[in-house]
Parts: C-alpha cells; sequence; structure tokens
C-alpha cells in the first residue's frame, strides 16, 4: 500500500471526528473519498498530511509510519495537501 491508516481517532473536545478511521490506496490507483459534510474527510486529510496530531491509530505513507512527523517533514517524504 501507499497510503494506509488504521484505527485513527481524532477528538475536538468532546466532537469525535474520526472514530476507527482506516483506509488504504493502492499505489499507482485513483481514489476518491466522499462523504457528507460533517463526516470526517478535511480531518482526515489533515491528520494524514500532519496538520492535525491524532490520538490514537497508525499513518504509513511509502512503507513509513508519519503519524507523528510534522507537515514539514512529511512533504519531503512526497506527501501534502493543497486546498480548494
Amino acid at each position: 500500500m501507499l497510503l494506509e491508516t488504521k484505527n485513527l481517532v481524532k477528538n475536538f473536545g468532546g466532537i469525535k471526528a474520526l472514530q476507527s478511521a482506516s483506509i488504504s490506496v493502492s499505489k499507482d490507483s485513483i481514489t476518491g473519498l466522499i462523504g457528507p459534510n460533517g463526516a470526517g474527510k478535511t480531518t482526515l486529510f489533515n491528520a494524514i498530511a500532519g496538520f492535525y496530531p491524532v490520538e490514537h491509530g497508525s499513518i504509513r505513507f511509502d512503507g513509513f509510519e508519519i503519524r507523528n512527523l510534522n507537515p514539514s517533514k512529511i512533504v519531503r517524504l512526497g506527501l501534502t495537501r493543497t486546498f480548494q
């Protein structure tokens, strides 16, 4: 897997933004993420890119655990996010 998250948990106070969020993206694939407003899509992207720390879970990119890396180190591995 190029990108894989397992059981990510992110809370904002009493709001559970991510609860056991797991995804996997294969290399050379085109993958979309859809869901209603408030489903946690942006929170997931921000967690993967290192902008939001998560309370629990694993984020692996190209075989490396990136959960505790800051965004500047993650971007050097070749992963970042863009804004609309």
